[in-house]
């Protein structure tokens, strides 16, 4: 694959990340948000609650599950085709989640078919930027996924106000009608056009490979990424229902989770910015942001006051707006751009792995000391 100046860091590669930005805010601002939905379940259908996590874990596991899958549609058919494929099924399994008669139809709508079209539409969205820039990549890339924190921002609120117009059946109906929308973002992500060439010859890309994995500190990260998102799932699964919890309503959850939302949105673009200084790699941000994650979600169960929590949403929403931003960057620092499409799919079953456990052993553990 020959890249071009005429398509790296200028012209149309602006429009991928407009498109990227958007796509993220319908995608992801949805999987983040599945908190909120949890609550809905619970109060619908009176199951426990490490039975109804499920769903939310499910959905974010097949997500990231079936990332693979989605690097292999892309080498065959490319990132157009792709996203906007896994926005039809998104949908699909959305607006047949309004049917649901019991919490295990929704393991399969919302759970499966939701996760798994949302997990097709998101290696598009991540692949198209990284392909479109070079010496801008990461800020692109910051700009890009701060559309997580649009959706995490819009769909907490959003959800709550059709709640209020309507019954929970229909709310989820019209949000399902939302993410077709991004088909539309599909059709813009053309791929790069062949003028004046600027001497940077990729190798062609295989159907699948797997040579990510001869290399070491891939299989390291592929762990870490685990483990991080076994402990992130538990907290985006049950913070609502540990605020309601503790005395706050729904419509406080909401909003906290809606502060979390714009703090993940400042810190993509802050954490992508900060990647383009020549003293600090991208690699060494994650690092940091990683274990910032860790040390302030210990210190969230030290008060129930709303303040106190509102601060934690700041820094949660901020320091683990790494993720999505920075992680491409370091996959190209680490394994090359050659492998990063295959490599970002594959790791993302790492993650599903910690997001399928997460939620429900967390809700095990509660349903048990309860």
């Amino acid at each position: 694959m020959i890249r071009n100046k005429a398509d790296v860091d200028q012209g149309w590669a602006w429009v991928v990340m407009l498109s990227s930005f958007i796509a993220h805010a319908l995608i992801y601002g949805l999987t983040y948000s599945v908190g909120v939905f949890v609550v809905i379940f619970l109060d619908e259908f009176h199951e426990s609650s490490g039975a109804t996590a499920w769903i939310g874990s499910m959905n974010t596991a097949a997500c990231m599950g079936i990332s693979p899958l989605s690097s292999v549609l892309i080498n065959k058919y490319g990132c157009r085709s792709v996203l906007i494929v896994g926005s039809v099924i998104s949908s699909i399994g959305l607006i047949s989640s309004s049917f649901a008669t019991n919490i295990y139809h929704l393991y399969i709508t919302f759970g499966l078919i939701l996760g798994s079209g949302l997990g097709i539409a998101y290696i598009p969205c991540i692949i198209s930027v990284t392909e479109h820039f070079e010496k801008r990549r990461t800020l692109a890339l910051g700009i890009a996924v701060s559309g997580v924190g649009i959706g995490m921002l819009t769909y907490p609120p959003l959800t709550q106000e059709l709640l209020k117009r309507y019954n929970w059946r229909q709310a989820v109906l019209i949000i399902g009608a939302i993410l077709l929308h991004g088909v539309v973002c599909g059709a813009l992500l053309f791929p790069c056009k062949a003028r004046l060439p600027i001497h940077v010859q990729l190798p062609k890309r295989k159907f699948i490979s797997l040579s990510m994995f001869k290399k070491e500190i891939y299989t390291k990260l592929c762990i870490n990424n685990m483990l991080f998102a076994f402990g992130l799932s538990i907290v985006f699964v049950h913070l609502p229902s540990y605020i309601i919890s503790v005395g706050h309503s729904e419509y406080a959850a909401a909003m906290l989770m809606s502060v979390n939302g714009i703090a993940n949105l400042i810190g993509k673009i802050l954490h992508g910015i900060a990647a383009q200084h020549p003293t600090l790699t991208a690699t060494r941000l994650y690092t940091m942001s990683f274990m910032m994650v860790g040390i302030v979600t210990l210190l969230c169960p030290f008060s129930s006051n709303y303040y106190y929590l509102l601060v934690y949403c700041i820094f949660l929403g901020t320091f683990s707006s790494c993720w999505g931003s920075l992680l491409p960057v370091v996959l190209v620092e680490l394994i090359g751009l050659h492998r990063m499409n295959n490599g970002y799919g594959f790791i993302m079953i790492y993650a599903a792995v910690g997001i399928l456990l997460g939620a429900p052993v967390a809700g095990k553990i509660l349903t048990v000391i309860k």
